[in-house]
C-alpha cells in the first residue's frame, strides 16, 4: 500500500532519521477543518495533530498538508473506527506549493507537499490568460516543482496551433500538450509524466476541465463534474484539495479554483526575479548594464531576445512580488507590535505597563 502511494527508499530514510520506531507512516489524502483523511497500510483512517503541534506552528506551513508524508500512533485503532490517530510528525518535504492566503498579507497558505510535477490547465474555449499563468508557473518553481502547461478542451476550438504556440512563447522551457478529455487527444502524453509513484497536482481556473482529466486519468468519476455553462465557460465543482491513487499507479492531486493567486515571498527571496522567467534571467547576462530593468536602458539583450508580451507579464508579476514583499513585511511588523503590547498588558487594572 505504500509503494502505491510514492513510498520509496528515500522515504524509509526519513522515516529511520526521525528516530521514531513506533510511528506508523500514512500519507495525507485530504485536509479538513482540525483533522485529515491519512492512507497507508490497510486502507484510509482519520488523523488529528496534537495540540501542542498546533500552536507551537509558525504558521500553516508547520501543519500537514495533502501529500505530506507523516508518522501517526494509533494508526490499527483509527482504521478500526476507534478515534483518530495522532500525528506525532511530518517528514521532511522533497517541495511544498504555497500561495499566500487570500485576503491576508502575512499568512503562507500550504497547496500541496511532495509533489513532482504541476499540471496548469488552461482552456482553448475563451479562458487563456497569460498573467495568471505566469503566476501558477511562479509558484511552481518557488516550491521546486517541474510545471506542465495542459491546453484543455481544444476539441472546441477550430484550430489550437496559435493558442499552443502562444504558449510555447510565454513559457519556453515549460512543456505544452494539446487536451480533450473528449477525442483522448493528449491523454496518453498526460499519462506518460504522471507514471507509477510520481504524484502530480492540477492546477488552474474553475471549469477548466481539471476534475473531468482526472476522471479521465483515474479511469472512473470520482470527481463531480458538471456541463458546460451557455457562455461556453466551465463550473466549478471541486471544493477541496484531495489526493487521488490512478489504476496505472500515478498520484494525483485535485485543488479548487482559486480567486486569489498571490507567491508567498520568503525574506531571503524578495529580491530575486520570478522564478518563471528563467529565460529572461539568462537573457539578461548579455545586457550592457549589471542593473538593467529591460525598460528603456541602452544596450538591453533582454528587450532584443524576448516577445513584448512576455517582458510586459515579467514586469507586472515583478512589480507584483515586490508590492507583496513590502505588505508582508509591514503587515508582519504591525502583528508583532500587537502582540508585544498583548504581553503588556496587565487585566487587573486595563493599563498596559511602561
Amino acid at each position: 500500500m505504500l509503494a502505491a502511494l510514492g513510498w520509496d527508499g528515500g522515504w524509509e530514510a526519513a522515516r529511520e532519521a526521525a528516530n521514531d520506531p513506533d510511528g506508523t507512516p500514512a500519507r495525507i489524502v485530504a485536509e479538513h477543518r482540525g483533522a485529515y483523511h491519512a492512507a497507508g497500510d490497510g486502507g484510509v483512517a482519520w488523523c488529528e495533530v496534537t495540540g501542542k503541534s498546533f500552536h507551537t506552528a509558525a504558521d500553516k506551513r508547520g501543519l500537514p498538508t495533502v501529500g505530506d508524508w507523516v508518522l501517526v500512533s494509533r494508526w490499527p485503532e483509527a482504521l478500526a473506527g476507534a478515534g483518530a490517530a495522532t500525528i506525532r510528525a511530518i517528514l521532511p518535504r522533497r517541495g511544498l506549493l504555497v500561495r499566500r492566503a487570500a485576503g491576508e498579507a502575512t499568512a503562507p497558505q500550504p497547496l500541496a507537499a511532495n509533489v513532482d510535477v504541476g499540471l496548469v490547465l488552461a482552456s482553448a474555449n475563451g479562458d487563456l490568460s497569460l498573467p495568471r499563468l505566469d503566476r501558477y508557473l511562479a509558484i511552481l518553481r518557488d516550491g521546486g516543482i517541474a510545471p506542465v502547461i495542459i491546453l484543455s478542451k481544444v476539441d472546441l476550438a477550430g484550430d489550437p496551433a496559435p493558442l499552443l504556440a502562444q504558449l510555447a512563447e510565454v513559457a519556453p522551457d515549460a512543456r505544452v500538450i494539446a487536451l480533450s478529455v473528449i477525442t483522448g487527444t493528449g491523454t496518453d502524453e498526460i499519462r506518460a509524466i504522471v507514471r507509477p509513484g510520481r504524484t502530480a497536482v492540477l492546477l488552474g481556473s474553475s471549469g477548466v476541465g481539471k476534475s473531468s482529466l482526472l476522471n479521465a486519468m483515474l479511469g472512473d468519476d470520482l470527481q463531480r463534474v458538471r456541463p458546460i455553462r451557455d457562455d461556453d465557460r466551465g463550473r466549478h465543482t471541486t471544493t477541496r484539495r484531495e489526493l487521488f491513487v490512478a489504476h496505472d499507479g500515478g498520484l494525483w492531486i485535485d485543488t479548487p479554483g482559486m480567486r486569489e493567486l498571490a507567491q508567498w515571498i520568503d525574506d531571503e527571496a524578495e529580491d530575486e526575479a520570478p522564478d518563471a522567467f528563467d529565460d529572461i534571467a539568462a537573457a539578461a547576462e548579455s545586457c550592457r548594464f549589471r542593473d538593467c530593468q529591460h525598460r528603456a536602458e541602452p544596450g538591453c539583450a533582454v528587450r532584443e531576445a524576448v516577445p513584448a508580451a512576455r517582458l510586459a507579464s515579467f514586469h507586472k508579476l515583478a512589480g507584483e512580488r515586490a508590492t507583496g514583499a513590502i505588505k508582508q513585511q509591514t503587515a508582519a511588523r504591525l502583528a508583532e507590535t500587537r502582540r508585544a503590547k498583548a504581553k503588556k498588558y496587565v487585566p487587573r487594572t486595563g493599563k498596559t505597563e511602561e
